[in-house]
């Protein structure tokens, strides 16, 4: 070797030693030191990701929202034809001021205080009989973070037991802490993003089939009263069951006639083993573990969405599901998945109109259902080793909480009880949130639940009660028309009514094959 070559290899290995003890020392302190933000030295990121970044990628990296995509379009167009036919200086909304800054943290009542009168009422009932209860949403919520916390509480104080919903696959599976969930075999899963414009979803977004054998096992923390399938098939089905290790047994699922049904397939549930066949024609939507009364609290999380997925259900098998499990409180998580640090633009008009859509839709189905719209969160962006709140956030806060005032719900305001608390920053130094500082952890979980929970409990219904004026919203947004329209104002009109009258629960059906 000569002495050039020499002096070539010292240079490329003192390089290679000067990248590897920076990369080194950036991992170190961005692990020690997650609130200082720094970023992590890695010039070969392409091909060996730095650990941990996976998770900063999370919202991103998801199935894009075809429905939101599609709105969007149909805005931007919406947006050209408008500049086409006028030369009147346009304001952007960017630029307008955003109320969300003025809003409390935590929970306003935008019913007059009839809806969160009537949810206290109901949850005393729920020692005589099931108070159901949906928690809607996108990656935000699965895994069951901040749920299991407010389904823990809930039970702890009004009864029930077990994680209600759960499908047969998950991609959280693997670290859900509140219930052992493993699947194998022919799965074939089918979701409102894969196919937005599908027949056959119900709220849960999601439903899958057995191509082949296939088999699904559940393992519950405590007992529970009784694990209901719920399913459609066009035959009629036999499954093989394993109920607490005991010897297998054989169920026969009938023919659903397009309907859903719900089948108990066990009762007092410690584990479960169901094992099916090939079977193309039977849609499988989820098992429920549950106690025969006490609060239940289903998850139904679909990452990637945006929520306009609700405004595509099918409706009959959605009041087959109304029927089967009367949803009394139905809470709406969305908003990461149309925020991002790519936007230019900040009004999200094209999005409260496939909201207002969707709710509508919502409303219909479930017309003695009270709403709770929970704001987007306060998603933050790393620039420069400093952590800054997406601009489009409190522009999306405005826009749930218009929705909230239209439809007198309720309304819980996630950023500004994380922004009270330290803002995401300070919940990723805490370790109450991911490094992608948009996720909560089960520790942050726990913390906004608590607050939910004390919020819709305890808190004086004066003092989160917002009385809505007549129609400042519905001047300034689109107006919802059609039968939709109808139920809502006569649902309006009643709420006053119910506060002051003893309330009736939604009664679950009694027929045995639907029951839950």
């Amino acid at each position: 070797m000569s002495r050039g070559d020499h002096h070539i290899l010292k240079s490329v290995l003192l390089l290679l030693a000067a990248s590897g003890l920076a990369f080194g020392v950036t991992l170190t302190l961005r692990e020690l030191f997650p609130s200082l933000g720094v970023k992590v030295f890695n010039p070969l990121s392409d091909l060996f990701p730095t650990p941990g970044g996976e998770l900063a990628q999370r919202v991103d990296t998801t199935p894009e929202d075809p429905l939101l995509a599609e709105a969007m379009r149909r805005d931007s167009l919406e947006r050209e034809e408008a500049e086409l036919v006028t030369d009147t200086l346009q304001v952007d909304s960017v630029m307008e001021p955003t109320s969300a800054g003025l809003l409390p943290a935590g929970l306003i009542d935008y019913s007059g205080g009839s809806a969160l009168t009537r949810l206290r009422e109901i949850l005393t009932e729920a020692g005589d009989q099931p108070v159901n209860v949906a928690f809607l949403g996108d990656s935000f919520i699965e895994g069951d973070i901040l749920v299991e916390h407010f389904r823990e509480a809930l039970q702890a104080r009004y009864g029930g037991g077990g994680v209600g919903y759960v499908p047969l696959t998950s991609v959280t599976a693997r670290f859900r802490q509140t219930i052992k969930h493993s699947f194998s075999g022919a799965w074939e899963d089918d979701n409102a993003l894969k196919h937005p414009h599908g027949s056959h979803f119900l709220i849960t977004g999601s439903y899958q089939q057995a191509v082949g054998e296939a088999g699904v096992s559940y393992e519950n923390r405590q007992p529970v009263d009784q694990a209901t399938l719920l399913y459609t098939s066009e035959d009629s089905l036999r499954i093989s069951s394993i109920l607490n290790g005991d010897a297998p047994t054989e169920i026969l699922l009938p023919s659903t006639g397009g309907s859903l049904h719900g089948v108990k397939v066990g009762r007092q549930v410690a584990t479960l083993r169901l094992d099916f066949p090939k079977a193309e024609g039977s849609r499988l939507y989820g098992i429920c573990m549950d106690g025969d009364k006490g609060v239940r609290v289903d998850n139904m999380s679909l990452r990637g969405s945006s929520g306009l997925q609700l405004g595509a259900v099918s409706p009959s098998l959605s009041e087959d599901l109304h029927r089967i499990r009367p949803y009394h409180l139905i809470v709406l998580s969305y908003g990461l998945n149309v925020v991002s640090p790519k936007d230019t633009r900040y009004d999200y008009g094209y999005y409260f109109r496939g909201m207002d859509r969707a709710l509508t839709g919502l409303h219909e189905i479930y017309p003695e259902a009270i709403f709770l719209i929970i704001s987007i969160s306060d998603r933050g962006q790393r620039i420069d080793g400093e952590v800054y709140t997406l601009p489009g956030v409190p522009r999306m806060v405005e826009i749930q909480e218009r929705l909230a005032k239209k439809y007198h719900a309720l309304f819980f305001n996630t950023y500004g009880t994380i922004r009270s608390m330290g803002g995401i920053r300070s919940f990723v130094s805490k370790g109450w949130a991911a490094k992608d500082y948009t996720h909560l952890s089960s520790a942050g979980g726990r913390e906004i639940s608590k607050r939910l929970v004390q919020d819709l409990i305890e808190s004086p219904i004066d003092q989160v009660t917002r009385q809505v004026a007549e129609s400042p919203i519905e001047e300034s947004l689109p107006p919802t028309k059609g039968k939709g329209a109808e139920r809502i104002k006569a649902k309006s009109d009643t709420l006053k009514q119910r506060s002051s009258s003893p309330t009736t629960l939604p009664q679950e059906s009694t027929a045995k094959k639907d029951s839950i």
